[in-house]
């Protein structure tokens, strides 16, 4: 048993921004799964701050609420320059990530890049696809890629909402509205798009092009762990410059436990993850900080991680990856 971490660092949590549109009505199925969700994301001061103060939360990356970023590059503008803002008045406690328009990737480039240069942000969480599914393994959107390797930042590729026509073609069924928007993001559809994503980027040879670009995903790995020894078994994704897909899991990507407060999964990622590239997260405001933090104790308890390696995933191997030079808060 070891004690709990002195304090933490997370990585998803959104924030919905008045450039950019702030909490949009449109989500009205999210607002009422998730009740004062909208609130706490147009909350980036005391409100967010004593939340994370629950949880013994030093530190928060903050970004752009999910599906408002991708097509709208004056609005990634606009909310990255208001993230700043409130970051500069706590920066002790926040950082940011920036949004960026990749629909635009030239455009998404020189975003990232202004907002990493001159605002100080820490990297891009980017929309898993664009409003019709694309991916980005066509080499027009390599730009970003270039960009985020370039100046050493990581990506965070995080799920965004599907397009009606894909909700209704692979998720209707008999069952209630409620539980086919459920289906089609948070409880399956969201996670095996994104380990779908990593492995089209793999095939597409952007680790070959760039084999120093970081990428971030959330949720436990979003599937992919239990598929990599799969993945490498089966003759179809052969083993390029690059390497296997098992060695771009172990060099190019990290994992966050956003959302997923179980110790049995985080210890079966662990059985296929190094572990410096788990991190703790939370996933605010869909998840809260207490919970985490019951989490973390319940980690403590069982013993799965010793004393240095529970402090690595609560904190060390964020500070790690962003550089990070900030007193954080011990409680």
């Amino acid at each position: 048993m070891s004690p709990p971490p002195p304090f933490a660092i997370t990585l998803e949590e959104h924030s919905a921004w008045p450039g950019l549109g702030g909490a949009p009505d449109a989500h009205s199925v999210l607002w009422k799964a998730f009740p004062g969700a909208k609130e706490e994301l147009e909350d980036y001061s005391t409100g967010r701050i004593a939340e994370m103060d629950k949880g013994h939360i030093s530190f928060q990356i903050m970004s752009h609420l999910p599906g408002s970023t991708s097509h709208n590059p004056e609005g990634c503008r606009k909310g990255n320059n208001e993230m700043a803002e409130a970051i500069r008045k706590h920066p002790d406690r926040f950082g940011g990530f920036a949004g960026i328009p990749m629909a635009y990737p030239e455009q998404a480039a020189a975003e990232l890049e202004r907002a990493v240069k001159k605002l100080g942000f820490l990297g891009a969480l980017i929309d898993n696809h664009l409003n019709d599914m694309t991916h980005y393994d066509d080499e027009r959107f390599w730009p970003v890629f270039e960009a985020a390797e370039r100046l050493d930042v990581p990506l965070y590729f995080h799920p965004a909402p599907p397009p009606q026509n894909v909700v209704a073609g692979h998720y209707n069924g008999n069952y209630s509205p409620v539980v086919r928007y459920g289906l089609a993001t948070a409880a399956w559809g969201w996670h095996q798009d994104i380990g779908l994503h990593m492995l089209k980027l793999y095939a597409a040879g952007v680790f070959t092009r760039f084999p120093r670009l970081k990428i971030i995903v959330g949720h436990l790995g979003e599937m992919l762990p239990l598929m990599l020894d799969r993945v490498q078994q089966l003759p179809f994704l052969h083993k390029d410059g690059s390497g296997t897909f098992d060695d771009i899991w172990n060099r190019n990507i990290w994992v966050t436990s956003s959302g997923m407060f179980s110790v049995r999964m985080l210890e079966m990622v662990l059985k296929v993850t190094k572990k410096d590239r788990v991190l703790y997260s939370i996933d605010t405001p869909f998840a809260k900080s207490i919970e985490g933090w019951t989490f973390m104790q319940e980690l403590a308890e069982k013993g799965s991680l010793s004393k240095e390696e529970l402090d690595m995933f609560a904190y060390g191997n964020a500070q790690k990856l962003f550089k990070l030079d900030v007193v954080l808060k011990e409680f």
